[in-house]
């Protein structure tokens, strides 16, 4: 099919935060183990260990968790930027009449603070509107849905495997960019069919390799 939208990812994608994560697990643990949680912390990405522990903990522990990543997140927005091309990207995007969303594990406020047109875009979809957000494919589909394609009409651009893994489990395209933290050996392993720089090429990279 024609690639007629794309789906960005946003820390690492289209702006640079520089997430203390190992700074957002150690305070979420704090909160754990002061409310009375015991045992080994479990393994995976934090929003699916605060998703573990909240089932163990009930009483409205994930809410309290969401609060204490939250304000990790806006401080370091504080310091983050766009990236240069961000929102001439944006902006071209429109002028080819491609539909654009912004899908992420991060909180809309966050992304609101850095990029406050983003819900204006065609999809957007910080982790509070999406109940299993990536990997998981849900957040592709809704963004897919909102934005009137079939996901074999979108490609997903991001620079994280779980970015990868969301967009080859809902049928997008997958496109890599190894302007976060991860190069593009571990992006290809997670499922990219293409590897940019950063998402700044991507439109250029529409007309050759999709």
């Amino acid at each position: 099919m024609e690639i007629q939208g794309i789906i960005f990812d946003f820390d690492g994608t289209l702006a640079e935060l520089n997430l203390d994560f190992g700074l957002m697990a150690q305070r979420v643990e704090e909160l754990a183990r002061g409310e009375g949680f015991s045992g080994p912390r479990p393994a995976g990405y934090l929003l699916e260990v605060v998703k573990l522990v909240s089932d163990r903990m009930g009483d409205g522990f994930a809410g309290r968790a969401e609060l204490v990543i939250e304000a990790v997140e806006l401080e370091a927005a504080g310091r983050g930027r766009l990236f240069p091309f961000t929102r001439p990207l944006l902006a071209q995007g429109r002028e080819r009449g491609l539909s654009l969303g912004v899908v992420s594990r991060n909180c809309g406020a966050v992304i609101r603070h850095l990029l406050p047109e983003a819900d204006a875009l065609n999809a957007f979809l910080p982790r509070e509107r999406a109940p299993r957000p990536k990997p998981h494919p849900d957040q592709l589909w809704d963004a897919c849905r909102q934005m009137g394609l079939e996901p074999g009409q979108a490609a997903m651009v991001g620079d994280h495997p779980t970015d990868m893994q969301a967009a080859v489990a809902a049928g997008c395209v997958a496109v890599g960019v190894t302007s976060g933290r991860v190069d593009e050996a571990g992006l290809r392993e997670a499922g990219a069919t293409v590897v940019l720089p950063d998402a700044g090429e991507v439109l250029g990279a529409l007309g050759r390799r999709f």
